[in-house]
């Protein structure tokens, strides 16, 4: 009895070990969909204007339409309630965005998104912005911070 029991516990580690990922061993994770993804492809649509409609005052507004930095980073007197806006074309993977220790990822190939952050009390203070980007993208990003109700 007790070997067919470790049999059976055997089963889900052998199969566990025969997973294989995909992405080469040289990709890095903001060019690689997650384990189990296939990558979408590439957008090829012109970047979104973000700034049109925005409710509320802009805070950051940034586009790098000419795809060529996949990092960028600034530093913004902001509160903890907010809107942030994001848009990559021209690339597959994931586009990340880090404000403080908080991360913010968007599937290049999904078209625009948007995230509203709203935290109680809006504490304002200098946080860290931080884009990462797959290699070629087209991106843009704008924080708003949205009108009091």
């Amino acid at each position: 009895m007790r070997i067919f029991i470790a049999a059976i516990a055997a089963i889900p580690l052998l199969a566990g070990c025969a997973v294989s990922i995909s992405g080469g061993e040289h990709a890095s994770s903001s060019e690689r969909a997650p384990h189990g993804l296939i990558d979408p492809p590439a957008v090829t649509r012109p970047l979104t204007d973000l700034a049109r409609g925005v409710k509320g005052k802009v805070l950051l507004h940034h586009v790098d339409g000419e795809g060529q930095n996949t990092g960028w980073s600034t530093k913004l007197k902001m509160g903890t309630s907010f809107r942030l806006s994001m848009d990559c074309v021209e690339a597959s993977g994931v586009m990340t965005v880090l404000i403080d220790q908080s991360r913010l990822p968007h599937q290049c190939s999904t078209g625009p998104g948007n995230i509203r952050v709203g935290m109680i009390p809006d504490e304002l203070a200098v946080r860290t912005i931080k884009v990462k980007v797959p290699k070629g993208a087209k991106w843009a990003i704008l924080i708003s911070k949205p009108p009091q109700s």
